[in-house]
C-alpha cells in the first residue's frame, strides 16, 4: 500500500509542474518600437514570473523561452532568449521585425507535442502584464503549428502528465493486490 501512495504521489508532484507554466506572466522591460520598419533588429528583455499562494513574484527560469514579432499578414519572426539570466526569470533576444511591421509580440515557451499524427510545435504563450499591443488573450495555449511529421491536433501537456502518473500508479496497485491475494489468485479466477 505505501508503494502504491508514493506512486500517487509522485504523480501528482509530476503534473505540477506541467499546470505551473500555465500561471506564468510576462512583463516587458525594454521599450519595443511598434513602428520600426520591416527587418529592423529589435532588442527585447522581459521578465517571466509566478505569483505564489503568498501573492509574491517568484522567477521562472526555462530555457527555450523566446520572443515572436507577427506582422499583418500573418508573417512571424521569432528569437530564442539568450545572454540572460534564467534563474532570475530575465531573458532577452534579438528579433527582426516581420514583413509590413508589428501588429502583435508574443513571448512564449517552446513546446511539443507528439501523437498518432506525428510531432510539430504546440507553444505556451504568457500573458504580457504591460503589453504594448494588448488584444484578445490565447484561450488555450496558441500553437503554431510547424509540423515535424505532419498531422494536426494534439493531446494537451497536462493529460500526458497525469497518464505518465496514473498508469504506473494502477500497474502498482494491481501489483500490489495480487501480492495481498497470494500467487494462485490469477489461476483461480
Amino acid at each position: 500500500m505505501l508503494v502504491l501512495v508514493g506512486l500517487v504521489a509522485w504523480a501528482l508532484v509530476t503534473a505540477l509542474p506541467a499546470g505551473a507554466k500555465e500561471d506564468v506572466q510576462a512583463t516587458l522591460t525594454s521599450p519595443v518600437a511598434l513602428d520600426a520598419p520591416t527587418g529592423t533588429r529589435l532588442t527585447v528583455t522581459w521578465t517571466l514570473f509566478v505569483v505564489d499562494e503568498d501573492g509574491q513574484r517568484r522567477a521562472f527560469g526555462a530555457d527555450g523561452v523566446f520572443v515572436r514579432l507577427l506582422g499583418p499578414s500573418g508573417a512571424a519572426s521569432e528569437d530564442v532568449a539568450t545572454g540572460r539570466a534564467h534563474d532570475a526569470g530575465e531573458y532577452e533576444a534579438t528579433v527582426l521585425v516581420p514583413e509590413g511591421g508589428i501588429r502583435d509580440i508574443e513571448l512564449g515557451l517552446r513546446g511539443w507535442v507528439s501523437d498518432a499524427n506525428g510531432t510539430r510545435r504546440s507553444d505556451l504563450i504568457f500573458p504580457i502584464t504591460n503589453d504594448p499591443l494588448p488584444g484578445p488573450k490565447p484561450i488555450s495555449p496558441a500553437v503554431h503549428n510547424e509540423p515535424a511529421s505532419g498531422g494536426s491536433g494534439g493531446t494537451p501537456s497536462w493529460v500526458l502528465a497525469l497518464l505518465v502518473g496514473v498508469v504506473p500508479a494502477l500497474l502498482a496497485g494491481a501489483v500490489v493486490i495480487r501480492k495481498r491475494l497470494g500467487p494462485g489468485a490469477a489461476a483461480s479466477s
